[in-house]
C-alpha cells in the first residue's frame, strides 16, 4: 500500500507540474463558483450559506466544476498510465474518447440520482439518511468502477462496467484503506475551508477562496490517482493489463 500512496501523492503533484494547463481547468472552475458564492452572499452567514446552497447560478457553476473534474479524471489517469507521460495526457485518443464517454454518461446519471431526492423529499431528516445511504453506496460502488474507469481512459475496451465489478474481490478493502488515506483528509481540508471562509472578513475569505480552489484541483487528481491505482491492482490480480493491446 505504501507504493500506491506514493503513486497517489507523487503521481498528482507531478501532474501538476507537468500539466498546468490541465491542471488550472478544475483550479478556475472551483474559483469560478466561489466568485458566484461571493456574489451571492453565501459565506455572510450560516443562514445564508443553507439558504443559497441550492441556488440556480451556484448550481449550474457546480456543474461546470463536475465536468472539469471528470475531465481531469480521463487525463491524469492517461498521465500516469503512460508512464507519466504529459503527452499522453493531451493526446487526443478516438479510442479513449469513445470508451471514457460511456464513463462521462455513468458519471452524470449517478449525479442525477444523487440530486432526485432533494426533488421529492421534503422531510430534511429522510433527505439525510437518503443522502448518507447513497454517499456510502456510491463510494462502494464507484471503487468496483476502477478498473472499467482505468481501462477506459487508457483505450482498453477488455474491462468493461460489468467485468470491473467482478474484478474487485481481494481488492476491495484495500482499496478502501488507500481512499481513507489519500481522498478523505483532501475533503475533510475542503470541508474545513469553507467553514474558514463563514463570516470571514475579505482579505481571509480571498485568501480560503484561492487555496480552496488549488485543493480542490489537487483533489480531483487525486481522485484519478485512485481510480489508476485500484485499477491497476484489479488488473494484475487477474491476469490482465489497464493499457490497450
Amino acid at each position: 500500500m505504501i507504493a500506491a500512496l506514493k503513486t497517489v501523492f507523487g503521481g498528482s503533484a507531478r501532474y501538476a507540474w507537468a500539466c498546468p494547463l490541465l491542471f488550472a481547468v478544475p483550479l478556475l472552475a472551483e474559483f469560478a463558483q466561489h466568485v458566484v458564492e461571493v456574489h451571492l452572499g453565501l459565506y455572510e452567514s450560516v443562514a445564508q450559506a443553507k439558504a443559497l446552497e441550492g441556488h440556480p447560478l451556484r448550481m449550474g457553476f457546480g456543474y461546470i466544476k463536475v465536468i472539469a473534474l471528470v475531465l481531469t479524471g480521463y487525463w491524469a489517469v492517461r498521465f500516469l498510465g503512460f508512464g507519466n507521460s504529459a503527452r499522453a495526457a493531451r493526446r487526443i485518443d478516438p479510442v479513449a474518447l469513445r470508451l471514457y464517454g460511456w464513463v462521462v454518461a455513468w458519471g452524470l446519471f449517478w449525479l442525477a440520482v444523487n440530486m432526485a431526492p432533494g426533488w421529492f423529499v421534503t422531510d430534511q431528516t429522510a433527505l439525510m439518511s437518503i443522502t448518507l445511504a447513497l454517499m456510502v453506496f456510491g463510494t462502494a460502488f464507484e471503487i468496483c468502477l476502477s478498473g472499467w474507469k482505468a481501462a477506459a481512459a487508457m483505450g482498453n475496451p477488455r474491462i468493461g462496467f460489468l467485468r470491473s465489478i467482478t474484478m474487485i474481490r481481494g481488492s476491495f478493502w484495500w482499496a478502501v484503506g488507500v481512499f481513507l488515506l489519500t481522498i478523505m483528509p483532501l475533503m475533510i481540508a475542503h470541508y474545513a475551508a469553507f467553514a474558514l471562509a463563514l463570516g470571514a472578513g475579505p482579505v481571509r475569505m480571498w485568501t480560503v477562496m484561492v487555496l480552496d480552489s488549488v485543493l480542490t484541483a489537487y483533489l480531483g487528481v487525486v481522485i484519478a490517482a485512485n481510480v489508476y491505482v485500484v485499477g491497476r491492482r484489479m488488473a494484475e490480480r487477474h491476469g490482465e493489463t489497464l493499457a490497450p493491446a
